[in-house]
């Protein structure tokens, strides 16, 4: 489910490409993101209409024969908000960044961003290596409990997937 500062964020990226409607950006929504996040109409026309209130979208002309069709598009302060969402992590003062907020950053930079990427993955990369030591701490609680053996395999399996994370984006950064 969509938290409503990640759904502000994914809706004014996607506007960063093209005006759209709300089922537009709804079924984009779907087919970039379904894997990571899932947003209801009942999530999104809401939030376009906070956002309306809020100066960072404005509505198309509508067709006048099809005036219930409303199309949005970003204003000038939605777009300088979001920019400066998109590398506002990068600030001497975090030093982490959650998946969430890294997956939806990464899905909106591109190669003349390189440079932002590579800080990105910088900082994902540290947050990683904070939550593999926690998880191997918690290992090193359980692995000589029988009883707790569940919990082992799922640690076991998060420490791969965060290892292989930290190998993957190691090997981003050197291109």
């Amino acid at each position: 489910m969509a938290r409503s500062n990640t759904l502000q964020y994914m809706i004014l990226g996607l506007l960063t490409r093209r005006p759209m409607t709300g089922y537009d950006i709804k079924q984009t929504f779907d087919k970039e993101k379904a894997e990571f996040w899932t947003a209801p109409f009942s999530q999104i026309y809401p939030e376009l209409n906070r956002m309306l209130k809020d100066n960072q979208i404005n509505l198309l002309k509508t067709d006048p024969k099809n005036s219930r069709r409303k199309t949005y598009q970003l204003t000038n302060q939605g777009q300088s908000f979001f920019k400066d969402w998109l590398i506002l992590p990068l600030s001497s003062e975090s030093t982490t960044l959650d998946n969430d907020n890294f997956i939806l950053r990464l899905h909106f930079l591109g190669t003349q961003q390189q440079s932002t990427i590579n800080q990105l993955l910088e900082l994902r990369i540290k947050t990683i290596n904070i939550e593999i030591a926690q998880l191997e701490l918690e290992l090193t609680e359980v692995i000589n409990h029988p009883e707790q053996l569940g919990r082992e395999l799922i640690i076991k399996k998060e420490l791969t997937n965060k290892k292989a994370d930290v190998k993957l984006w190691k090997n981003e950064i050197k291109g």
